[in-house]
């Protein structure tokens, strides 16, 4: 409730401490009141910082939310495309997860999600934004990276994830790389992003890049040592 009023009532204090002040004309009054608004501000603005936290957090996996990725996409795409650094997008999603949850129950698929989120995190950088794009798909952006080196992570995050729930769960990802290319639409980015994991997916635990698609290859799995 006070989150919908803090505008009106913080202006309200404010203006009863400029008429005290003025009116009064005590210098203890005007100190300990002064005092007292410095911790109002401070709680708010704490209070604030929280609300906008988790606005652009996933409850489940403690990830960025879709409504972070467009944000930080935006941003990312102008300092990339203004200092001429590369970016590249990762689209990933679970192969068979809708299986997984009518066999061993959604409670696992939410801790299989938890356990992939925490995965995604430990293999990447704390400049590159990971997200949950939603449901039991996520997307990284990759920020100064090159194509080339987007593809090892990603190859180094599907083999991870190989090795720690195949044998279990039968659960692997596949996922599509697409890099920023020059006065390309983020629009635009997305598709191709999305169309790259959709050919990703007709194998199952897959990396596919834009380079496969321009150069007719289906799919391709980098590293085939760690393979079922």
């Amino acid at each position: 409730m006070f989150y919908n009023f803090a505008p009106i009532i913080l202006a309200i204090l404010g203006t009863l401490v400029g008429l005290s002040g003025y009116y009064l004309n005590a210098r203890l009054l005007w100190v300990l009141v002064s005092c007292v608004l410095a911790i109002v501000g401070l709680v708010t603005g704490r209070f604030i910082q929280k609300l906008s936290l988790s606005s652009h957090t996933d409850f489940l996996t403690g990830l960025w939310n879709r409504r972070y990725f467009y944000l930080r996409l935006d941003e990312e795409e102008t300092r990339a495309t203004r200092k001429k650094t590369p970016l590249c997008i990762a689209m990933i999603d679970v192969d068979g997860f809708k299986k997984i949850n009518d066999t061993y129950g959604h409670a696992i698929g939410d801790v299989l999600l938890s356990d992939l989120a925490a995965i995604f995190k430990k293999n990447t950088r704390n400049t590159d934004i990971v997200t949950r794009w939603g449901g039991d798909e996520f997307a990284i952006i990759f920020v100064e990276t090159s194509l080339a080196d987007a593809l090892e992570i990603t190859e180094r995050i599907r083999r991870k994830v190989e090795k720690t729930f195949h044998a279990s769960y039968f659960l692997t990802i596949s996922a599509g790389i697409i890099p920023l290319e020059p006065d390309q639409d983020i629009k635009d980015l997305l598709i191709k992003a999305d169309q790259a994991l959709y050919q990703a997916k007709t194998q199952k635990n897959w990396v596919i890049t834009v380079d496969d698609m321009n150069n007719g290859v289906i799919c391709r799995q980098t590293c085939s040592s760690d393979s079922f």
